[in-house]
């Protein structure tokens, strides 16, 4: 209810207050472990108030601290070197062998593209790449199964890699694209979506088809 609610701007504005603290109240649910619903929803919800670029710096400051809350769903047990360890915040330090990614791929996609919408701006980039994002998200495409997911991580991790947008198209949700590169851009979307679905099929079938070759004839 509240994620739904949250995509109308009055809402997200209430949620934003910094005098209210509703958003540090709602960090902890991500990584609530009774319910996928609860979880989903608070995760969507925090996608959503990403989408107001002005608050960006607010929300990966001190004050609110989104980032590893957003990272540590997605996170694994991978052993980092000692110099990568401490380019990560403290919550994603040595996390113990028997830590689990949520298991819920919406969860987890939602989760990225929330990282992504604060990418946006040139200081959000920074901020992002400073608390080494990086990191997380490569092992995570390591590992991830969903062919879906994976793609939407590697759209992600090409941001925080690539170079800087041109002077005067640092904000990414301001950029004018022109329609004929906008159908474009959907096309190569739908392409992309499309591939990932006849993929999940193709797995999906598989244990089938190998069922029907071990069966006796």
């Amino acid at each position: 209810m509240l994620s739904n609610l949250s995509q109308r701007p009055a809402t997200r504005a209430f949620l934003l207050d910094p005098d209210r603290c509703v958003v540090q109240r709602l960090l902890p649910l991500t990584q609530y472990p009774d319910s996928s619903v609860r979880r989903g929803g608070v995760v969507g919800t925090l996608r959503n108030c990403c989408f107001e670029h002005r608050h960006h710096e607010w929300l990966l400051g001190p004050e609110v601290d989104i980032l590893p809350f957003l990272l540590l769903p997605l996170a694994g047990p991978e052993d980092f070197s000692e110099e990568e360890m401490e380019r990560l915040p403290v919550d994603l330090q040595y996390l113990p062998q028997d830590k689990q990614r949520d298991p819920d791929a919406d969860i987890r996609k939602m989760l990225i593209e929330a990282i992504m919408l604060l990418t946006a701006t040139a200081p959000g980039r920074k901020q992002v790449r400073d608390q080494g994002a990086y990191l997380i998200l490569r092992e995570l495409h390591n590992w991830e199964p969903e062919p879906d997911v994976r793609v939407t991580c590697e759209k992600l991790i090409q941001v925080l890699i690539g170079d800087e947008p041109e002077h005067g198209m640092e904000n990414l949700l301001e950029v004018q694209v022109p329609e004929d590169v906008e159908r474009q851009l959907q096309q190569q979307d739908r392409q992309e979506q499309e591939q990932c679905e006849r993929v999940q099929q193709a797995l999906e079938l598989a244990p089938e088809t190998q069922a029907e070759v071990a069966a006796p004839t």
